[in-house]
């Protein structure tokens, strides 16, 4: 773990993968995008000279799948890079070998608590995953950014999936809790009382992006006077700042460092409410009009649910329906990011004549054709307001959430529409 003040930050990497290589090709490639691609193959190779061919790689994540163990390449790519090709196959093969006993018959439920650890990801996070047992357990920790546990090992990090929990016998809360009580134990503190903007980089160790959901800890950092903020863009950083402090220039820098990042969490800011409890900048009222903080509500929103409507759409493009939420064919709509006078906001479209799988955004965008087949926008609605005079209810499991829509609104539900509409 490194700590510092200022406003340094890791440079961004590019993944991808081929078929086959060496660890000495790996050694010669100069491009870290190529790196990555051939790095991702040798391990592919090591795991089926072991015989494991049921190999799925997963490029968004950086990530190999086999049955309900999670290779994750980030740390090992990155502890391997300058070592020699003899020294880096040697030291790929112990990763392999440790994620293949990673969840063996032989490690149940007492050997695997101690080494268990929170961690955060987007909510889209595990969603091409197929079969659902094989998905991480996850749980909302804010608005799109979920909860998950890891199994801490010393060569190797797996998620823990739902196939494992019933493997284990225990349940999601108990492997939270459990994780949880971990994570605080090893920090040995409730909090870092320290003025100034604090700045970690993690080793992959000290999970500092995860401190945050430690019972009381954000609460009890900072400068003591004001509350502090957290920025987690991705899952190697953490950044604490004074909440007095003038923020944009870390919201700017946060941003960028979001946007590049191989394994991403958010871009927004978090502080504590009244009770202690984290939540994000945007719900802090002393914040609420910052428009630093708007941006990074809605760039999150926009990134997460693009990266959910491209999964969505891969899904029914391979199977004609979106397993495994049982729905049929429809058009997922997007969020736009709008900005507008009084700062950005979130919008998306009902068109009449279209099935959707409609997104939640700030506002939601009537549209129709008009008599002349020219498409006429109607109004804009809250999305609360939709949401009660159309009796929209979410789509079971599936988050960032969407509403099944099947039919236009009928006239009277449509003048009650028109009658709460604004203009954003």
């Amino acid at each position: 773990m490194r700590t510092w003040t200022g406003t340094d930050h890791l440079p961004s990497e590019v993944v991808g993968l081929r078929l086959s290589v060496s660890a000495a090709t790996v050694a010669r490639v100069e491009n870290i995008e190529d790196e990555a691609t051939a790095f991702a193959a040798l391990v592919v190779q090591h795991l089926s000279e072991l015989g494991e061919n049921d190999v799925e790689y997963h490029q968004d994540e950086f990530a190999l799948h086999s049955g309900d163990v999670i290779f994750n390449l980030h740390n090992i790519f990155h502890e391997t890079r300058e070592l020699d090709p003899v020294e880096r196959d040697a030291r790929i093969a112990r990763y392999v070998d440790a994620m293949r006993n990673a969840f063996g018959p032989d490690q149940d439920w007492a050997s695997a608590r101690s080494a268990l650890r929170p961690v955060l990801r987007p909510s889209s996070f595990g969603m091409d995953v197929p079969e659902p047992d094989m998905r991480p357990v996850a749980r909302p920790a804010f608005p799109f950014v979920d909860e998950m546990v890891a199994v801490d090992m010393p060569d190797a990090r797996t998620i823990v999936s739902y196939a494992t929990l019933e493997r284990w016998g225990i349940t999601a809360d108990e492997v939270f809790a459990a994780a949880r009580e971990n994570l605080g134990a090893m920090a040995g503190f409730t909090g870092i009382k320290e003025p100034g903007i604090l700045h970690f980089v993690d080793d992959g160790d000290g999970y500092c992006a995860s401190w945050p959901l430690v019972p009381g800890w954000l609460a009890g950092s900072g400068d003591g006077v004001e509350p502090a903020v957290a920025f987690m863009p991705d899952v190697d950083t953490l950044i604490i700042a004074p909440s007095g402090t003038e923020l944009e220039h870390i919201f700017e820098m946060v941003e960028e460092q979001y946007r590049d990042a191989v394994r991403p969490i958010s871009p927004q800011g978090y502080t504590v409410d009244v009770g202690g409890a984290v939540i994000p900048l945007d719900q802090s009222p002393a914040h609420r009009h910052l428009p630093a903080v708007q941006r990074a509500r809605c760039g999150l929103a926009v990134t997460e649910y693009d990266a959910q409507a491209q999964l969505l759409n891969e899904i029914v493009e391979r199977d004609f329906e979106f397993t495994p939420y049982g729905i049929e064919p429809a058009y997922v709509a997007s969020v736009m990011y709008v900005h507008g006078d009084n700062g950005p906001y979130t919008m998306t479209v009902w068109g009449e004549g279209v099935d959707y799988l409609l997104p939640e955004a700030d506002y939601v965008a009537f549209c129709r054709n008009d008599e002349n087949g020219e498409l006429e926008r109607l109004f804009e609605v809250p999305f609360p307001a939709v949401a009660d005079f159309a009796g929209l209810t979410p789509i079971p499991d599936l988050l960032p959430r969407r509403y099944e829509i099947r039919e236009w609104p009928d006239a009277e539900t449509l003048a009650q529409l028109r009658a709460a509409a604004v203009s954003p």
